[in-house]
């Protein structure tokens, strides 16, 4: 009787999966008294729903929901975005639900996601998306830039979650490449790379600590004066109620982190840090996205 043996196939040896490219491509302008979307153009599966102008007191302000219908990256995905915001727009970006970067295949192929924002003088934009789930054993990219002329402003975060806590999965293999960068006029205002490869890169002491929450926002307050600034962060420090969070301000550039293991905790946190920060550095009152409410 011959002897049969099992042969796994190595990363090497592993189908190697096409993927979806999806690419997006936004340009808004002021048009008749209010922000519209002049550009829109869009291949594979990244969508934008009908733009539309909510508020009332800043009726020129366009809120716009992006859409990706898969749900997620898997193997291969690619998702490429570009946002222009023409000279006295003002724009507000948000998606219906968070983002996810499931389970990469035995290749081991990348799934990655880049955005770039470019912000005329005299424009606005607020990027405010929900969180992103990283699955266990993903291999996600994850960059956004963005590019600010003049005296552009910025309201803008990012949350990530490694694992699923409601399924008790953990990020225990994976690897996650991370990159957020700011600059005006060329002048980097931030530059911050981060890489999560293993559970013991998210269990260290000087990495994550073993949290599986962490999180961005910015803010750019170069426009106001030293004692506005310094206003704006005693208002922070005194309204949100949250040990977790820290407040820097490094070169005009306001930034909140988080690091915990609770993304509606983050999601509140930085909503209310919006509704103080919106008033100050816009002169608008915050107005959530109507999606919030679903």
């Amino acid at each position: 009787m011959s002897q049969q043996t099992q042969i796994t196939p190595s990363a090497q040896d592993a189908p190697i999966k096409q993927g979806w490219l999806a690419k997006l491509e936004l340009g808004f302008a002021p048009i008749a008294n209010k922000t519209r979307l002049s550009l829109n153009r869009s291949f594979g599966p990244l969508r934008v729903q009908r733009p539309f102008h909510p508020e009332l007191e800043a009726p020129d302000c366009c809120h716009v929901y992006l859409l990706h219908p898969p749900g997620g990256l898997v193997a291969g995905d690619q998702l490429l975005m570009n946002v222009e915001c023409l000279e006295g727009s003002k724009v507000v970006l948000t998606t219906p639900a968070s983002g996810k970067l499931y389970r990469s295949n035995l290749a081991r192929q990348q799934q990655a996601q880049q955005q770039r924002f470019h912000l005329e003088n005299n424009s606005s934009l607020e990027w405010l998306p929900p969180e992103t789930i990283v699955f266990n054993g993903a291999q996600g990219r994850l960059d956004s830039h963005f590019m600010l002329q003049g005296n552009a402003q910025l309201i803008a975060w990012e949350i990530t979650c490694l694992g699923r806590q409601a399924s008790d999965e953990e990020f225990e293999h994976g690897e996650l490449l991370q990159s957020i960068k700011v600059y005006r006029e060329q002048r980097p205002l931030l530059i911050e790379n981060t890489r999560i490869d293993n559970a013991v890169t998210a269990n260290n002491p000087a990495a994550l600590a073993g949290q599986s929450v962490y999180a961005c926002m910015l803010a750019t307050v170069d426009q106001l004066s030293e004692a506005q600034q310094k206003q704006l962060l005693e208002s922070l420090r005194s309204q949100l109620d949250c040990p977790q969070l820290g407040l820097s301000l490094l070169r005009g550039l306001l930034v909140l982190r988080y690091l915990g293991n609770n993304a509606e905790q983050v999601r509140k946190q930085f909503e209310q840090a919006w509704a103080i920060i919106r008033p100050c550095t816009l002169g608008l009152k915050a107005v959530a996205p109507r999606i919030w409410n679903t």
